[in-house]
């Protein structure tokens, strides 16, 4: 393969014991970095975390929960995002591709296809670069959980600071909705949680400092990150 596929980061998303370990051994086989993630709770904080450059999804849960899973990923990135069915159910092949996901890839399927399609999409995905989390006057450190800003100073983050900041400056200037917010950052789109909302962002700003709070803006409707 190539080198420059040899680089690539593939994020499995899969809660199954049996499973999981053979996929990410066929995707090795391939010569690109497998990352598996069995725990649905964490999976979002695994992405911030790596920046993978594609992400599959393989879990046994209701259909519901694939798709706000799908949809995290996607508020998050616009990286090639590949989701397990268990069945060729036409309303959930919809409803999957409406919800961000690149292709829908319907079990059984051989290794040989299951892997074509990984190559194809790794190929894709590095023509659409993940932002990395910097700026003029502020980077995020994803393996520890902090800001630094340009003067070398670190700002250590809560948990949802962390995946509200990371979500922010993955698209510079994007105003993202509350809702979107809501269900990236607390996996929930449950709209009681906008007080939850205003008050990490208040606590954000009060510790990125009075030269960079303005760094999050305030829209009608939803919050954007600006690097001026």
């Amino acid at each position: 393969m190539p080198s420059e596929t040899k680089a690539i980061r593939v994020l499995i998303v899969c809660d199954q014991s049996d499973t999981a370990p053979l996929l990410g051994y066929m995707i090795r086989e391939k010569g690109l970095n497998a990352i598996i993630e069995t725990s649905v709770q964490r999976a979002l904080d695994r992405a911030i975390e790596v920046m993978p450059d594609l992400i599959v999804i393989d879990v046994n849960a209701p259909h519901s929960e694939r798709i706000a899973l799908a949809k995290k990923y996607r508020s998050l990135s616009r990286k090639p995002v590949l989701l397990f069915l268990p069945t060729h159910h036409e309303t959930e092949i919809l409803e999957a591709y409406h919800a961000g996901v690149d292709e829908c890839i319907v079990k059984p399927v051989s290794p040989a296809i299951f892997l074509a399609k990984i190559a194809s999409w790794a190929k894709r995905s590095t023509t659409a670069p993940l932002r990395p989390l910097t700026a003029p006057q502020l980077r995020l450190n994803s393996a520890k959980r902090l800001a630094r800003t340009a003067e070398g100073e670190k700002i250590s983050l809560t948990n949802l600071e962390f995946r509200l900041l990371g979500l922010l400056m993955n698209r510079p200037g994007h105003v993202f909705r509350n809702e979107e917010i809501i269900l990236a950052v607390w996996g929930i789109s449950d709209q009681s949680d906008q007080t939850a909302l205003k008050n990490v962002v208040y606590r954000l700003r009060k510790k990125l400092g009075d030269s960079r709070e303005y760094m999050i803006q305030t829209s009608p409707g939803g919050y954007s990150f600006t690097e001026d």
